[in-house]
């Protein structure tokens, strides 16, 4: 992280303006060493870090806080962040940031930590005005939904108070029971709250309420409204249609670019299945209530799940078991490796299940190392690792296996499991000089477990990897180079000035100056509240393939200056990794 050693009024606008026209320049020149604990600003004395430990399954009961702002369901003793969490910032600056916190960031680390954050049960900030709308908690919740996480959003509203809720808060229970199928809730909810003009949802909710509820002629004369008024969500219409007798078209003529929660209801009274299609841009909410909805097509809850899992809203096992139910051909399961090479997620499902049910743990391996190639090349390898680990733990590195090294190697860094993943690349480097090439590749990787504060590159090292980058375009050649510099430079590396120079053909654009200037400013004060959540807004769900390097980089320095070190380092591996690193 940059320091400017300037008056502290004058500190963050210097910083971040200097970063923002000279991006380059700012990274090439020294920075905050990361700490493994982070520190008070005034004395520099190091001070105790939040608790890190990894959050389970939430099954605790509501921690009341004197404001209903403060509501949470987790302390730090369950994996939450210190109930200090809001100290030195402004209510104004949580207002602003919650609402742009990422729905899905492409990344667990970052889901991880937002999850932590907004499930924390803290005072909220001393300027805070008890009673003002939209609330603190009626904001968290909102991100909740939209990030998927709904056990845990379900509780923290059981234990929000009457005289708390809000517009906002109504609309996130609504869409949360008809995710959840509890469609009659959500109509039983809908009648007892007055008509309110800013929700455009209210209308369609009549229509759907009223015609799964029997009332056809009522709900024909709303859905005759929507009609005149040309509303554009013709996919709501066709399911409010053949809820009214109207025969259901083929499903390829339903037009729907994205997916609701409104959708998932109304879709599943009327008995049709979402477009594919809907789930690419849909919030992981959706894309989890349609995989764990067991009348939807198999193959529409298989892509569902991967997306849910993706981004933290599913667990690992319940995407493990749509897998398994996905019914597959003899000629199908009797040729696995070959069949698999159309890459998909029913190619996966083939080699998970054939990995599943074959005894031999050679071929097993085999299964297992092809998903991971195929995963590999698509930049979703890290997911592949995840649903593959228990084969991948359980087999032992053999030179029998040389080929499926490579493979197992690198699903073993996506799993935080450097020690493990460093006995299969022996297998790799002693094998040809084939092999001692994709071990160089494999170096960024490695060295992530080794960077330290203060620490000097492996310059043989970093040497040996660029040559893996000879062939590629320039731009995504730079872009590869400022990734595995930022990230190793976040976690504390010592990165002569030279090596930046190869980061220079990177296209125009950089980080957002506020935000930029936030993180940095956040972390330097030992601010944790306001650090992640500046982290979370800059980082966004723009996916860590296309983040700018230098956000990203700031983005794990910020978090390892406030004790979070461990999330810092799961960020930079999968930020390597979907970078094709």
């Amino acid at each position: 992280m940059t320091v400017c050693r300037a008056d502290r009024r004058l500190r963050l606008l210097g910083c971040a303006l200097a970063l923002t026209l000279a991006p380059g320049l700012a990274l090439a020149q020294g920075r905050l060493s990361p700490l493994s604990q982070p520190f008070d600003p005034e004395t520099m004395e190091r001070i105790d870090p939040p608790s890190s430990e990894p959050v389970g399954k939430i099954d605790v009961n509501a921690l009341k806080a004197p404001n209903p702002d403060g509501i949470g369901v987790l302390d730090s003793r369950q994996g939450g962040l210190p109930e200090t969490l809001w100290a030195n910032t402004s209510a104004r600056t949580l207002r602003a940031l919650i609402p742009l916190l990422p729905a899905s960031s492409g990344s667990r680390a970052l889901a991880g930590i937002e999850r932590r954050l907004l499930l924390t049960a803290a005072p909220p900030p001393d300027d805070a005005k008890e009673g003002e709308k939209p609330g603190l908690v009626e904001l968290r919740a909102e991100r909740l939904l939209a990030m998927g996480e709904v056990d845990g959003l379900l509780t923290l509203l059981k234990a929000v108070p009457a005289q708390a809720s809000g517009p906002v808060l109504d609309r996130v229970r609504r869409d949360a029971k008809l995710l959840g199928g509890d469609l009659a809730g959500a109509c039983a909810d809908a009648g007892r709250q007055a008509p309110d003009p800013s929700d455009p949802l209210q209308p369609k909710m009549l229509v759907l309420c009223n015609l799964t509820q029997g009332r056809t002629l009522e709900g024909n004369f709303g859905l005759d409204l929507l009609r005149e008024k040309k509303d554009p969500d013709s996919a709501f219409i066709t399911a409010a249609e053949v809820l009214g007798g109207v025969p259901a078209p083929a499903p390829d003529k339903i037009r729907l670019d994205e997916a609701t929660p409104l959708h998932v209801a109304a879709f599943a009274a009327a008995k049709l299945p979402l477009p594919a299609s809907s789930l690419a841009k849909a919030q992981a909410s959706v894309n989890r209530a349609v995989a764990v909805t067991t009348s939807n097509p198999p193959e529409l809850r298989l892509a569902a799940g991967e997306r849910a899992e993706a981004a933290g809203a599913l667990p690992i096992d319940a995407l493990r078991s749509l897998y398994l139910a996905q019914v597959f051909a003899p000629d199908e399961m009797s040729a696995p490796l070959t069949r698999a090479d159309t890459a998909g997620p029913r190619a996966r499902a083939l080699l998970f299940r054939a990995a599943t049910d074959q005894p031999d743990p050679v071929l097993k391996a085999q299964f297992a190392a092809k998903a991971l190639e195929l995963a590999g090349a698509k930049g979703e390898l890290a997911g592949a690792a995840r649903l593959f680990e228990p084969v991948i733990l359980a087999t032992r590195p053999d030179a029998v296996l040389a080929a499926q090294a490579p493979s197992f190697a690198r699903a073993l860094f996506a799993l935080g499991k450097p020690e493990a993943a460093a006995k299969w690349l022996d297998i790799v480097q002693a094998d040809t000089a084939a092999g001692a090439a994709f071990a160089a590749r494999l170096w960024p990787l490695a060295a992530i477990a080794g960077t330290e504060p203060g620490r000097e590159l492996s310059l043989a090292g970093l040497a040996g990897w660029r040559q893996s980058l000879t062939g590629l375009a320039p731009d995504l050649a730079a872009r590869r180079v400022a990734v595995v510099l930022g990230t190793l430079a976040g976690l504390g590396a010592k990165i002569p000035d030279s090596l930046w120079l190869d980061t220079l053909a990177l296209p125009a654009g950089g980080p957002k100056f506020g935000l930029f200037a936030m993180m940095q400013g956040a972390a330097l004060d030992a601010r944790l509240g306001g650090t992640v959540l500046a982290v979370l807004a800059a980082t966004g769900d723009s996916g860590l393939d296309k983040l700018d390097p230098i956000t990203l980089s700031e983005a794990i320095s910020a978090l390892s200056v406030v004790g979070l070190g461990e999330d810092a380092r799961r960020l930079a591996v999968e930020a390597m990794l979907a970078n094709g690193i």
